[in-house]
């Protein structure tokens, strides 16, 4: 079996070469932490804005609200309800000393699919009494510490800088006496709102990704980001694999004449590319969680600043980023790697170890590249001319990028 000394021929330029190798693990790593990182922070704020789109079965409740935004009056709730319609009363607003939005409901006549803390038993007791009790996540309650405010009790499906609380609770501390707006019960008498509450519309269930559209193009800029930093990193992962090409065509001479079939070596590069593309892979996602971590707390108060936004200033691991990072690091060397594994998977059984044929093969591609450079270059000038949107601008600016 010619594989196992073929591979052992193939690694030892890498123990001859070690900051080659170096080089190479480190551009591969930088490049996919930061953009496992940016993947991160994005995975975050949108789990959070699908949180947030939960409250209270806001992605699933229809409501009732005064046309000009309004607070409703009790006496309006109490004639809808004399009249059949199933409604329960949301107080919501702002505590702006401690930076907290705070949601007041009624539990008696609150609909199923709102219910996102439970108070039944003792807890109802509590809940109901005029000390009354905040509901909040971990690390909601962590960062609150003002005397003036109810007992906490953690519930860890809220999402962060949300609080529910009783109703009387909420008008006490945000000195209000009217309702924000009334949940609907699904499948209730609806008897005519022309006579009975004319201020009042129907409102659909808000969907859950509209905060999300809303903050799409800070999203937008950090992805564009994070595949900029890919790019570069890239460029230094294909000038490493390139050179060591280059420095092993008389290895891969002396293997092919020693009978290893062109099929063979090009599959053990591959593998040997695939090992060290995870092993950068797994360090680049490690680094970038870190880094996402580090920047967290600033983009969450970016968010919250510019959009109002509550996105928690801890990371969590999920899946689906640290998945699209290990295989963002073996897409990338193997397009990386494309052009010289095409290369000696083409040559004759000799070809590799002799300058010539090598320089022809090498001027083929780059005859390949030039053309792929020009389509690129032109792409971004129709891009230019005709595009529009942030996509466009990116798409034409990474085109220009990639072609150069």
């Amino acid at each position: 079996m010619m594989w196992r000394p073929g591979l052992s021929a193939l690694l030892s330029h890498w123990r001859r070469h070690p900051f080659q190798l170096a080089m190479l693990l480190l551009g591969l790593s930088l490049a996919t932490a930061l953009w496992s990182g940016v993947q991160a922070i994005n995975a975050e704020a949108r789990a959070s804005y699908a949180r947030a789109a939960g409250a209270l079965g806001q992605d699933g409740l229809e409501r009732l609200v005064a046309a000009d935004a309004a607070p409703i009056s009790v006496a309006v709730y109490a004639g809808l309800r004399r009249a059949g319609w199933d409604v329960s009363p949301v107080i919501e607003g702002r505590l702006a000393a401690v930076d907290l939005r705070l949601i007041g409901i009624e539990p008696l006549t609150l609909p199923a699919k709102a219910r996102q803390i439970d108070v039944a038993g003792a807890d109802m007791v509590d809940f109901l009494s005029a000390a009354g009790v905040l509901f909040v996540n971990t690390q909601t309650a962590a960062r609150l510490t003002s005397p003036g405010l109810p007992p906490l009790q953690i519930a860890a499906d809220l999402p962060a800088g949300v609080a529910i609380t009783d109703i009387s609770v909420a008008q006490r501390l945000l000195g209000q006496t009217d309702v924000s707006y009334l949940l609907i019960a699904p499948d209730s008498l609806r008897p005519a709102l022309e006579t009975l509450a004319p201020g009042l519309t129907v409102q659909a269930p808000r969907g859950g990704d509209d905060l999300a559209r809303l903050t799409d193009s800070f999203h937008l800029n950090l992805t564009a980001f994070g595949l900029l930093a890919f790019a570069v990193g890239l460029f230094i992962v294909y000038s490493a694999i390139g050179l060591a090409f280059e420095q092993r065509r008389p290895v891969f001479r002396t293997l092919r004449a020693l009978g290893l079939s062109a099929r063979a070596l090009t599959g053990l590069l591959l593998a040997e590319l695939l090992v060290l593309a995870l092993i950068a892979g797994v360090v680049g996602v490690g680094l970038g969680y870190l880094v996402a971590g580090a920047l967290l707390p600033d983009v969450a108060a970016t968010l919250r600043g510019l959009y109002g936004a509550d996105v928690p200033g801890t990371l969590s691991l999920r899946p689906a980023w640290w998945l699209a990072g290990i295989a963002i690091a073996v897409a990338g060397t193997l397009v990386a790697a494309a052009q010289s594994l095409w290369r000696i998977a083409r040559l004759p059984l000799l070809a590799p170890a002799q300058p010539r044929a090598w320089a022809r093969a090498s001027a083929q591609a780059l005859r390949w590249q030039a053309a792929a450079s020009a389509a690129l270059l032109l792409a971004a000038l129709a891009l230019g001319v005709a595009g529009d949107g942030l996509w466009a601008g990116f798409a034409m600016l990474g085109a220009v990028l990639i072609g150069a």
